[in-house]
């Protein structure tokens, strides 16, 4: 059986990769994503890719990450910490997962590598969440497609311009990895809002902010990240924008120019590798 119901490609294909698309899947059922097995997987992961965040942080607040002297997989097998945001992060390094996503990202190949070509880096991130948790403004220099197994959320998506997401915070988040944006209370009535419950999906274009608030039951989400050919370009040349300054030429704003920087991305390449950017 297909793990994403194929009625539902039809969405996806009239809107990847620029807006967001949702899907049906078949995942509920999936043995790798129920509580035991998310608990022995958080045990086989490397302790520093095991978080737990502060599940009530508002959009533009600092997303703290809490230290904790029992290990997180206790509290998992537990059906999730009751005031707990936890993120198993990296799955695809246990390989029964790993599996799990290729087999997921296989079946929406044809439309990913029409638009896009191969996808490239995958990743895959659980979430466990208790009820009410929150996940502040924020976004992912990356495609994805966030499953929900357990429970509901609302995620509601912005598009990857300003006011939401401009030059300078993309520039800093390839420099430090920070994606944690500035909230504005007139942002709220303005995002693309998506309820998704169980057996619900959403694909969320490369660089689209986004916040995410959990329903009343506690929710389990399988976020499937990638990158594509274009996207490392984006990365690259955006390295390249701090030398572009200093020698007084334009700086690339993927906004400005939405079309592939193959020739400053090339550059950006070149400049990391000899230590200029």
């Amino acid at each position: 059986m297909s793990l994403i119901d194929p009625t539902s490609l039809s969405h996806l294909r009239e809107r990847y990769p620029r807006s967001p698309g949702r899907l049906r899947h078949h995942l509920a059922a999936e043995g790798l994503l129920g509580y035991d097995a998310l608990a022995a997987a958080a045990r086989a992961l490397p302790r520093q890719h095991v978080e737990r965040r502060v599940h009530n942080a508002s959009n533009g607040e600092a997303f703290r990450v809490l230290d904790s002297d029992a290990h997180l997989a206790n509290a998992i097998a537990a059906g999730g910490a009751s005031s707990g945001w936890i993120m198993l992060r990296y799955i695809e390094q246990l390989p029964a997962y790993r599996a799990l996503l290729e087999r997921l990202l296989a079946e929406i190949a044809p439309i990913i590598g029409s638009a896009t070509e191969a996808v490239r880096d995958i990743k895959g991130f659980v979430f466990i969440c208790a009820p009410g948790a929150y996940t502040p403004f924020h976004f992912d220099a990356e495609h994805s497609i966030l499953f929900q197994i357990a429970g509901d959320k609302v995620l509601a998506a912005y598009p990857p311009a300003p006011p939401f997401l401009d030059l300078a915070r993309r520039e800093a988040y390839h420099r430090t990895g920070e994606n944690v944006l500035e909230w504005k209370h007139d942002y709220a009535a303005l995002g693309e809002k998506h309820l998704l419950a169980r057996g619900d999906a959403l694909f969320v274009p490369y660089a689209a902010p986004h916040w995410i608030h959990a329903g009343y039951k506690p929710s389990i989400s399988l976020s499937v990240t990638w990158q594509c050919r274009k996207s490392r370009a984006i990365a690259d040349a955006l390295s390249l924008n701090p030398l572009m300054r200093r020698v007084g030429l334009p700086a690339y704003d993927p906004v400005a120019r939405p079309s592939a920087p193959w020739l400053r991305a090339a550059a950006g390449r070149f400049g990391q590798r000899i230590g200029l950017v």
